[in-house]
């Protein structure tokens, strides 16, 4: 008679099966924050100008100070009030953070704002406004626009 080899049998500690674990699925679908590229321009009216400032480097002082000038001039003080954080400033380009909440009516007020390049009262000193490069919402696209830009120039 053949004989019917018996089953193997092991004893193991208690273990959770993998059908047991969920695994954490989070979408971020409206983020907190908005990202803008901007670039300062300016204009100078006359005919023989100094060096007109589109060369010149421009600071984060600089930067914050007409970015608060042109939110108060058009939102007034709850403009004025608007978390503005300055991410990079590079030449006369600055990336900025905002609320996103708030992205409509900061593109809005920089879009529409003109300062004066030689400060409160200068005659004939130009004026100064930002362009609105790139908005979004997140910062590594606009990064990569501005990338894929160079690439072409």
């Amino acid at each position: 008679m053949a004989t019917v080899p018996e089953p193997l049998t092991t004893t193991s500690a208690p273990s959770t099966s993998l059908s047991t674990i969920k695994p954490l699925v989070s979408t971020l679908r409206a983020p907190a924050w908005a990202y803008l590229h901007l670039q300062l321009t300016s204009s100078n009216p006359q005919p023989h100008p100094q060096p007109r400032g589109d060369d010149q480097e421009i600071d984060i002082l600089t930067a914050s100070t007409h970015l608060t000038a042109a939110l108060s001039q058009y939102l007034g003080l709850s403009g004025a009030a608007v978390a503005v954080d300055i991410l990079k400033v590079e030449g006369r380009e600055v990336w900025v953070r905002v609320p996103r909440e708030d992205l409509s009516a900061v593109v809005a007020a920089l879009g529409g704002w003109v300062g004066s390049a030689g400060g409160a009262g200068a005659a004939g000193g130009g004026s100064l406004g930002w362009r609105v490069r790139e908005k979004g919402n997140w910062l590594r696209a606009l990064i990569a626009e501005a990338g894929e830009a160079a690439a072409w120039r």
